[in-house]
C-alpha cells in the first residue's frame, strides 16, 4: 500500500528512528526536520546526535525506552511499504480515525515512537552509555497484553538483566511486564508521569472532551469527536484500564456505568468490569523501581456528575494529566519534579536523574520529598464548555508548522486552544 508524501510527518513516519538521527547528525534534510521538530528541538537534537552517533560502540547496558498513551503510531505493515493512521494527518483528514476501533477487521499495529515526545530522551541515554532501544506498542489494547508482549521480547533478545524507562502508560506496560518475569530479567524500572492509579484525561476521552482528541480529530472531515470517541474509545481497553480507581479519585467509582452521565458517551459496562479487575495484575514496586512524578501543574483532580455531563475540578497537584494522589507506584522510590506531563521526557534534569538511577540506584538532582501544594480547587469546568471551546474544524494546509506541531503532539496542548481562537478556514 503506498503513502502520498505531502507532509513532514509523513516523510518523516517513513523513516526509522536510526535514520532520522543521521539525517540530524549529518544536517541533511534540515527543512524536513526542522518542520517537524521545531526549530529550537531540532538544534538540541543535532547536538545530540552528532554525540550519540561518536558513543563507543560495543557491550552496554541494554535500556527499553517506552512511550506513553498515543505515543506510538499505529497502521500497516505490507510487504514493501507502510500506511500510517496514528498519527498521519493526511489518514485522519481521510476519516481513518474510525478503523482504529476494536476489534479490527485488519489487524492495525504499532510501527514506532512518536519521535517529538521521545528522541531527547533516547539520545542522551545512549550519549551515557547505554543500549537503548524504543518499544512501540499498541496503546488501543490491555496492559496486560503489551506487558506479556515486552517481556516475551526481552527473552526473545537474550538479555539477563535490562532497564525499562517508561513515560505515563508505558509504565502500566512495564509493571504488567515485571508481575510475570520469574526470571527476573528486569533489573531497574524508572517510571515517569505514570497514572498507577488512572487520570482523568481517559474520563474526558470517553466523554470527547480530552484536548488531543479533539485537535487530532479537528482535521477529521468525516467525523465529529463526539463519534470517534463513541466508535473508537469506547472500544479500547487500554482506555479504560487508566481510568481513575475510587479510593483514589475522591470516591468516584467511575467503574461503576451509574457513576457517568446517562447520554451516548457512556462507558461500556462489561468493559468496566473487566478494567476494574485488571489493576490486580500489575505488580507493585520492589528495589530498583522509581517513579518520577511531575508536580505543580493545573490538574483535573475530581469529577462530578451534574446533569448533562461531568464537571472537572483542577488543582495544582499533578503533572497537568496525571494527579499526584493517582500517581503513586506502591513499593517503588519516588522522585519529584515541577514539569508538565508532556515535557518530563524532553526536561534535561529529569534525563539526568534518569540516568543517575540507571547507573546508581539513587539521585540528588531531584527531591524524594513532595512539595505541599494546597489541595484547593482552582477552576471548575464542564463537558459543555470544553465542546465549545474545542469545537473548531481545521484543514492541515491551512495550519502554520507550528500549529501542526501542537496538533502532532500526543499530549495536552493549551496552544490549541489559540489555533480555535485564530478561526482558521473550516470544512
Amino acid at each position: 500500500m503506498s503513502r502520498a508524501r505531502k507532509t513532514p510527518s509523513a516523510d518523516i513516519g517513513a523513516l526509522t528512528t536510526e535514520q532520522v538521527v543521521a539525517l540530524l547528525a549529518k544536517g541533511e534534510q534540515a527543512a524536513l526536520l526542522r518542520a517537524y521538530f521545531g526549530d529550537v528541538d531540532y538544534l538540541d537534537l543535532r547536538k545530540l546526535a552528532r554525540r550519540a552517533i561518536k558513543a563507543r560502540k560495543g557491550r552496554k547496558p541494554r535500556v527499553y525506552l517506552l512511550p506513553g498513551i498515543m505515543g506510538s503510531s499505529l497502521g500497516y505493515r505490507g510487504k514493501s511499504d507502510v500506511h500510517e493512521i496514528w498519527l498521519n494527518p493526511e489518514a485522519v483528514a481521510a476519516g481513518e480515525l474510525l478503523s482504529l476501533a476494536l476489534p479490527d477487521a485488519r489487524p492495525v499495529q504499532p510501527l514506532n515512537v512518536l519521535l517529538p515526545g521521545y528522541l531527547q530522551l533516547y539520545l542522551a541515554l545512549i550519549i551515557a552509555g547505554f543500549d537503548v532501544v524504543f518499544h512501540p506498542f499498541d496503546w488501543r489494547k490491555s496492559v496486560v497484553a503489551s506487558g506479556q508482549q515486552l517481556l516475551q521480547r526481552i527473552t526473545r533478545e537474550r538479555k539477563q538483566s535490562v532497564a525499562i524507562v517508561a513515560h505515563s502508560m508505558g509504565g502500566l506496560v512495564a509493571r504488567a511486564a515485571l508481575a510475570t518475569d520469574r526470571r527476573r530479567r528486569i533489573g531497574k524500572i524508572v517510571q515517569l508521569g505514570t497514572p498507577n492509579f488512572g487520570s482523568f484525561a481517559l474520563v474526558q476521552a470517553l466523554r470527547a472532551v480530552y484536548a488531543s482528541v479533539r485537535k487530532v480529530v479537528s482535521l477529521d472531515s468525516r467525523h465529529s469527536p463526539e463519534q470517534v470517541a463513541r466508535h473508537v474509545f469506547r472500544s479500547l481497553p487500554g482506555i479504560y484500564e487508566m481510568l481513575p480507581i475510587a479510593a483514589h479519585a475522591r470516591d468516584a467509582d467511575l467503574f461503576d456505568l451509574q457513576s457517568w452521565p446517562d447520554d451516548l458517551l457512556g462507558p461500556d459496562a462489561t468493559m468496566l468490569a473487566h478494567a476494574r479487575r485488571v489493576r490486580d495484575r500489575l505488580a507493585n514496586g520492589r528495589a530498583g523501581c522509581f517513579h518520577i512524578v511531575g508536580s505543580n501543574r493545573e490538574t483535573i483532580t475530581a469529577v462530578i456528575k451534574k446533569r448533562g455531563g461531568f464537571e472537572y475540578g483542577f488543582t495544582l497537584n499533578g503533572d497537568g494529566t496525571v494527579p499526584r494522589s493517582l500517581a503513586e507506584w506502591p513499593g517503588a522510590q519516588h522522585y519529584f519534579a515541577e514539569e508538565l506531563h508532556g515535557n518530563l521526557t524532553k526536561n534535561p534534569l529529569i534525563a539526568a536523574a534518569i540516568i543517575d538511577l540507571l547507573r546508581k540506584g539513587r539521585t540528588a538532582k531531584l527531591p524524594g520529598e513532595k512539595r505541599a501544594v494546597e489541595n484547593k480547587i482552582v477552576r471548575l469546568v464542564s463537558d459543555a464548555q470544553l465542546r465549545r471551546d474545542l469545537r473548531s474544524k481545521v484543514r492541515w494546509e491551512d495550519l502554520p508548522l507550528d500549529e501542526r506541531r501542537r496538533i502532532l503532539e500526543p499530549t495536552i496542548s493549551p496552544g490549541f486552544r489559540r489555533i480555535s481562537a485564530r478561526r482558521p478556514k473550516t470544512i
